[in-house]
C-alpha cells in the first residue's frame, strides 16, 4: 500500500512538472530549475523528485545531462518507435517506404524553411551542415548529425507540427545510411545538403524544394536498385 502511495505521488509530481513546463512555455533545449529549486517548489523528497524525472525522461519529455542539469527534450515527448517500425523486418522495403513518405513531405518543408527561417535558424542549419561534414570526413558515425540537419530545417519552416512529424520520419535516417552502406555520403549527402542550405540561406523556395527532392530521390533509387539486385541474385 505504501509503495502504491509513493508511485501515485511520483506520478502526480511528474504531472506537476509537465504543468510547469506548459505554464512557462518552455521549449526543447530549455533548462529546468535546479534540483534545489524544484524541491522547494514541489515540496517533496529528493527521491520522489528524481523518480518523477525518470518517468519524464522515459517519456522523452526531459533529458538529463550529467553535470549540466535537466532540459526539455528535443524528442518532444514522442515515443521512440511511434510507427511500430521495430516489427517490420524487411529493412530494404522499410527504408523504401520511409523514403517515399519523406518525398511527399520534406521537399515542401525545405520550401517553407526558405521562406520562414530566421537568420538565427539559418545559422544553426549551416553550423549543423559543417558538423555533418566533419563527422563524415573523420569517419565518425553521422546519423545523428544528419537527423539534426533535417530537424533544424523543419523547425525553420515555422510550423510546429512539422517539427514533430520530422522527428518521427527521421527515425529512418540511420537505416538509410546502413542500407546505402555510406556510398552516397559524398556525392549525395554532402553535395545536396550544401545545395539545400544555400537555397534556404538565399530564400530560394524553388531550389530548396528541388534539391531536397533530388537528395531523397537519389537515396530512393539506390535502395530500389539494391532490392532489384538482391531479388535477381
Amino acid at each position: 500500500m505504501a509503495e502504491k502511495r509513493t508511485m501515485t505521488l511520483v506520478n502526480t509530481i511528474a504531472q506537476e512538472i509537465i504543468r510547469y513546463i506548459i505554464e512557462h512555455k518552455m521549449m526543447p533545449g530549455d533548462q529546468l530549475p535546479t534540483e534545489a529549486e524544484s524541491l522547494s517548489r514541489f515540496q517533496v523528497s529528493r527521491n520522489t523528485l528524481r523518480e518523477a524525472f525518470k518517468i519524464l525522461v522515459a517519456r522523452n519529455i526531459l533529458e538529463i545531462r550529467q553535470g549540466a542539469g535537466t532540459f526539455i527534450s528535443y524528442r518532444r515527448g514522442i515515443p521512440d518507435d511511434p510507427l511500430g517500425l521495430t516489427f517490420i523486418y524487411d529493412d530494404n522495403r522499410l527504408v523504401l517506404d520511409m523514403l517515399e513518405v519523406r518525398l511527399m513531405f520534406e521537399p515542401r518543408v525545405a520550401e517553407l524553411a526558405a521562406v520562414y527561417a530566421t537568420e538565427e535558424q539559418k545559422q544553426a542549419i549551416a553550423k549543423q551542415a559543417d558538423e555533418l561534414e566533419r563527422c563524415i570526413h573523420a569517419g565518425d558515425p553521422y546519423a545523428q548529425a544528419d537527423s539534426c540537419f533535417h530537424r533544424l530545417i523543419a523547425e525553420g519552416s515555422g510550423n510546429r507540427v512539422i517539427g514533430n512529424l520530422t522527428h518521427i520520419l527521421n527515425s529512418s535516417v540511420s537505416k538509410n545510411i546502413e542500407i546505402t552502406l555510406d556510398v552516397q555520403r559524398e556525392n549525395n549527402t554532402i553535395y545536396y545538403h550544401r545545395k539545400i542550405l544555400k537555397a534556404i540561406q538565399e530564400g530560394n523556395m524553388n531550389h530548396a524544394q528541388y534539391f531536397m527532392m533530388m537528395h531523397l530521390n537519389l537515396l530512393r533509387e539506390f535502395v530500389l536498385g539494391k532490392i532489384e539486385r538482391e531479388e535477381n541474385s
